[in-house]
């Protein structure tokens, strides 16, 4: 036995077929445990022609069509968490439905309307058991209706209410004056909670509450508070020498946030990772990934948030600057020399934004230039070049100076005549 194993492996094909099995082997390994396979279950909502019933005088009595199913989906992590309801649409057909009785309608399969790699498992409930009857009555559905306020950039979002169709039996002259039904949410209200239980208010053809169904339908409202907040993307690192950073414009601008009403309270807006502009010299679009707070969810993540960031070269521009306002420093203080600077002008060139470049004048320039140890003669000094916020000096320029010694004036003393000596008898 020991024989033929190792003929097997003296063949070439045998040991190149067993590693390139063996290295699928070890990355379907490494894959599972970086994106592992997983199972989730997406409520999505039910959807049904119920309107092909009152062509047949029927109605559902009793329990109504659930407002949601559930599916059981799998597929990679990363490609299953990025899967919502909105994805998905599921429909039941009561076209078949003729006569009156228990009936089990069975839900249609899913259909799938994304782009990611899934199994679609199974759908809880497979089929709903509804209760048909001809009667003198009707289904309703039932709409929420706001009042009061919500702060300014807030909003309500993802609201539902159960059941979403009511059904009211009543005379045939009562039921030909109802106009709508109404779940009535206080917004005021909807800081403290995420679910209202209502009962529905019935309106005639005139918006008028018809009192004899006040009370009789009660129904819960759930819903999301949202809070539109800006989107700020920092940047960081430095572009290629002779470039600038002119701006960057997130798109989205800004991203409705869920949360508690005291979470949104707290934030200002969202921000998301750095870009790194080290070494850039154009403008380039990039896909930007938020950091979003513990507890807060981004509405509608289904696109990318991208960010354009402007990476402009700087102007350059060569400014004639006077001499005549050149400062002299470090000059012989014994009035020993004098200093002058040969040309009227010297160039400056610099460089910076267009805006900071275009308006830039003499005026807005401070240079300097130092004559330390400098003795009689003419010298190349450079200069020291002061510029405003923004711009920046291209190369360090130099001046021609000529220092002259100068003529010092010596004073001399008269001699006194000599006084004369006195003669005899004078």
């Amino acid at each position: 036995m020991n024989k033929l194993i190792d003929r097997l492996f003296e063949k070439d094909i045998i040991v190149k077929v067993l590693s390139v099995l063996i290295a699928i082997l070890i990355w379907f390994l490494v894959l599972d445990q970086d994106n592992p396979f997983i199972e989730r279950t997406v409520t999505v909502p039910l959807t049904s022609n119920v309107e092909v019933l009152d062509a047949k005088n029927l109605q559902i009595i009793g329990s109504s069509i659930p407002a949601t199913v559930d599916i059981r989906i799998k597929g990679r992590k990363k490609r299953v968490d990025s899967v919502s309801s909105g994805d998905f649409s599921v429909f039941l057909d009561l076209s078949e439905v003729e006569g009156s009785g228990i009936k089990s309608v069975d839900v249609g399969s899913p259909e799938y309307t994304g782009d990611k790699d899934i199994i679609i498992l199974g759908t809880n409930p497979t089929a709903v058991r509804l209760h048909f009857e001809r009667v003198v009555g009707k289904q309703y559905p039932v709409t929420i209706e706001f009042t009061g306020s919500l702060p300014e950039g807030y909003q309500v979002v993802n609201q539902r209410v159960d059941p979403g169709i009511i059904l009211i039996e009543e005379k045939e002259g009562t039921l030909s004056r109802v106009g709508k039904v109404v779940a009535l949410v206080n917004l005021n209200d909807l800081s403290v909670t995420k679910e209202l239980v209502v009962r529905a208010t019935v309106y005639d053809v005139e918006g008028k509450p018809m009192s004899q169904f006040e009370g009789k339908y009660p129904a819960i409202v759930s819903f999301d508070l949202a809070r539109k907040l800006p989107l700020v993307t920092p940047i960081k690192g430095k572009p290629k020498t002779g470039y600038y950073f002119k701006e960057i414009i997130p798109d989205p601008s800004s991203v409705l946030v869920i949360g508690t009403k005291s979470l949104l309270d707290s934030l200002s807006r969202i921000e998301a990772e750095a870009i790194d502009i080290e070494g850039r010299s154009e403008t380039f679009r990039t896909e930007l990934s938020l950091n979003v707070p513990q507890g807060a969810t981004i509405v509608d993540m289904s696109r990318p948030v991208t960010a354009l960031v402007s990476i402009d070269p700087l102007s350059t521009r060569t400014v004639q600057f006077p001499t005549n306002m050149i400062s002299i420093y470090d000059s012989d203080t014994t009035g020993s020399f004098e200093y002058a600077i040969v040309h009227s002008s010297v160039n400056i060139p610099v460089e910076g934004r267009p805006e900071l470049i275009q308006d830039l004048k003499a005026d807005d320039i401070k240079c300097s230039i130092s004559v330390k140890d400098l003795e009689e003669g003419d010298h190349q000094v450079p200069v020291t070049v002061s510029l405003p916020s923004g711009v920046s000096l291209r190369e360090r320029p130099s001046v021609t100076v000529i220092i002259t010694a100068v003529a010092q004036e010596t004073t001399t003393n008269p001699t006194p005549d000599p006084t004369p000596a006195p003669t005899p008898g004078g």
